[in-house]
């Protein structure tokens, strides 16, 4: 009897894991949170450009950004970026990027968790923007 139970245990949490796993809703089912190669990045910039709702932000630090940035993108280094990513409308639409990828895809994270609805990250950051001959401002 007790050796039925041993094995009983370990089935019944397994089957509570693997319910739990799959019945879970998304708590935002509408979000667009995205990595894009840099010229997806270009044309959707292209697109989004002239909607008041729509920013560019590197968040790399004030002398990177100055050595030469995407144009129309705002500097918010990711350093401070909890209390400035707070101040954004989650409504909007962002495009985030770095030098390669490693800071903008924690912020990407963080925007995420935050619930903002639609969110672009540029894959490779500024350097892979540069490599493909995108157009870059500054510097």
């Amino acid at each position: 009897m007790v050796n039925q139970y041993l094995l009983l245990v370990p089935g019944c949490i397994i089957m509570a894991v693997l319910i739990g796993g799959c019945s879970g809703a998304d708590p935002t089912p509408n979000q667009i949170i995205r990595t894009l190669p840099p010229v997806e990045a270009s044309a959707l910039i292209e697109e989004m450009r002239r909607h008041p709702e729509f920013a560019i932000i590197d968040l790399r630090r004030s002398d990177e950004f100055a050595g030469g940035h995407i144009p129309g993108a705002v500097n918010i280094d990711s350093a401070a970026s909890p209390e400035h990513i707070a101040g954004l409308d989650p409504d909007g639409v962002y495009v985030v990027y770095c030098q390669r990828g490693g800071r903008s895809a924690g912020v990407r994270k963080m925007m995420q968790e935050a619930g903002f609805s639609e969110v672009y990250e540029i894959e490779g950051g500024i350097g892979a923007w540069k490599a493909a001959g995108l157009p870059v401002t500054g510097g």
